[in-house]
């Protein structure tokens, strides 16, 4: 008798591990095919004018390098942030820099790691316990849209609609997209009773505190939309005890992690003044009508718009259609598929806000409608598939993935752009030099980013003054400068009246200019 119980015991153990293997398997096929579509798409993006600019050379991009390589060097003491604290991306890049990464290296693989996060809060958000394998295919579907948005853009400045590649960037708040849409998917276990229910709503609260700690326009994105959803979704079809405990876990979570910034407020030097201004709302319309026009102007432009309408309306029906079926966690989140983006663009226009950038949900939030239109298997009454016809499904991405992963590969180190040697030779003149010069935000950062000691650029105005903006303010204390650095974007300098007669030798670094006042200096104000 003991000998048919062991026997039993390991066919149900044996059992179970095959079931284990065989699903971690397919999640890992799925997972193969987005890791090459994140791959192909980053260096897509890399290879465009725009995006490359973005990623590679933009000035705001460059305050996740700059703040990492003074954490590890030990070097940070005064910084002088904007309202965005950049904590997951500077723990990202961090991570890749002690792998030995280069710092354009480390900028591109954040791109690519920034991507595969997108997939995986997609699969959160797509999870179901009868049918993990809809789940892959809603989550690969969701992103794929995304990825093909991504690849109507590259060519605008960071101004422009083209809101899908910025999720390529070090900053311009990805880690914000991926909290936001993270934050839906464990709302949507939560609600749906999930058996590890205490684990996430205290997992809900730490993402929330973070989230809201690093960046303040998670409350924006995440906490606002989703407490009005989830309190108009939850009395609509009953309230529950799983619906109270996502609110309390989302508001004080937020709350708290809004409270730990107060500590840094020295840091933090945004004016409010620059966020609220509603006396310009109907500027702030017509600043936006005016780029979805522009945005409708070209072939690839007028596909994404039609295609992120498209996801709009399906998630408006879904929504309904899972109201009617009782389904109230499928429901949040179509409702956040198309309210969020509405309500964040509504609320920044009455605002006065004149920022493409913090209306990103529009190319994230809509693909969640095709996560549950094809991963709800609470809604559909198709049989299980059968372990081959599942291997077989999900060796297709897994396949397409490894083909885009092969033909990206070649490329996927940032390739040189007619950029990168105006960059080095910049670089390696200031490094010869030894000296300290000067130069506007949106001209020198690059520069300052890659250079041996980052101190030897001071961040300046026109006028030579003091610019605090994402930059360490002990640079300040440095006021002799021998040479300025100037590119298409500077402003006119306007030099001391004791330095205006001064000689100067200009060197040719191609984007740079290099206007050099040695042996002499300049006694900055």
């Amino acid at each position: 008798m003991q000998k048919v119980g062991r026997m039993r015991f390991a066919a149900i153990t044996a059992s179970a591990l095959r079931l284990f293997v065989r699903r971690w398997a397919l999640e890992a096929l799925w997972l193969l095919g987005a890791l090459g579509l994140a791959l192909f798409a980053v260096t897509f993006l890399a290879g465009t004018s725009g995006r490359g600019e973005l990623i590679f050379l933009d000035g705001d991009s460059m305050i996740v390098p700059l703040v990492s390589r003074s954490i590890l060097e030990g070097t940070a003491s005064d910084w002088a942030m904007s309202a965005v604290l950049f904590v997951p991306e500077t723990v990202s890049f961090i991570a890749l820099s002690l792998l030995g990464w280069s710092l354009q290296e480390s900028q591109f693989l954040a791109g690519v790691l920034n991507f595969v996060g997108l997939y995986l809060v997609f699969r959160v958000a797509a999870v179901t316990i009868l049918q993990s394998s809809r789940a892959a295919l809603g989550a690969t579907a969701a992103f794929a849209v995304v990825c093909v948005l991504a690849f109507t853009e590259g060519n605008g400045g960071r101004d422009s609609p083209e809101l899908a590649s910025l999720l390529a960037m070090t900053t311009y708040y990805a880690a914000t997209d991926l909290g936001a849409l993270l934050t839906v998917g464990i709302a949507r276990r939560i609600i749906g009773g999930c058996p590890q229910e205490r684990s996430l709503v205290i997992g809900l609260f730490a993402l929330a505190a973070l989230s809201t700690f690093s960046n303040p326009l998670y409350l924006a994105w995440a906490t606002a939309p989703l407490v009005v959803i989830i309190v108009v979704v939850a009395v609509s079809a009953g309230w529950t005890r799983s619906a109270q405990w996502t609110l309390i876990s989302l508001v004080a979570g937020s709350a708290f992690g809004y409270l730990l910034r107060i500590p840094l407020a020295p840091w933090i030097v945004a004016d409010p003044d620059n966020y609220f201004r509603p006396g310009r709302s109907w500027a702030s319309f017509g600043y936006h009508w005016a780029l979805l026009v522009d945005r409708l102007s070209a072939p690839g432009g007028a596909v994404a718009v039609a295609l992120v309408v498209g996801l709009t309306v399906l998630g408006v029906w879904l929504t309904l259609r899972s109201l009617r079926h009782g389904a109230t966690a499928s429901a949040v989140v179509a409702t956040y598929s198309w309210f969020a983006p509405l309500a964040i663009t509504v609320g920044f226009i009455l605002l006065g806000t004149e920022a493409s950038r913090y209306l990103q949900l529009w190319a994230f939030a809509p693909p969640l409608a095709l996560i549950v239109w094809i991963a709800d298997a609470r809604l559909t009454n198709r049989a299980p598939h059968s372990y081959r016809r599942l291997l077989a499904t999900a060796a297709v991405p897994a396949l397409v993935g490894g083909i885009l992963f092969a033909l990206a590969l070649p490329a996927a180190a940032p390739r040189a752009t007619e950029h990168d040697t105006s960059l080095a030779c910049a670089v390696d003149w200031v490094n010869t030099s030894g000296a300290l010069g000067a130069g506007q935000f949106w001209s020198v950062r690059a520069v300052k980013t890659h250079v041996d000691d980052p101190a030897q650029l001071v961040q300046t105005d026109f006028a030579l003054q003091d610019y605090a903006w994402l930059v360490d303010r002990s640079d300040f204390d440095q006021r002799e400068v021998s040479f300025l650095i100037v590119d298409d974007q500077s402003a006119p300098f306007t030099l001391p009246v004791a330095a205006e007669k001064l000689p100067s030798t200009t060197i040719d670094c191609g984007r740079f200019q290099i206007i050099d006042y040695s042996p002499a200096s300049i006694t900055r104000p």
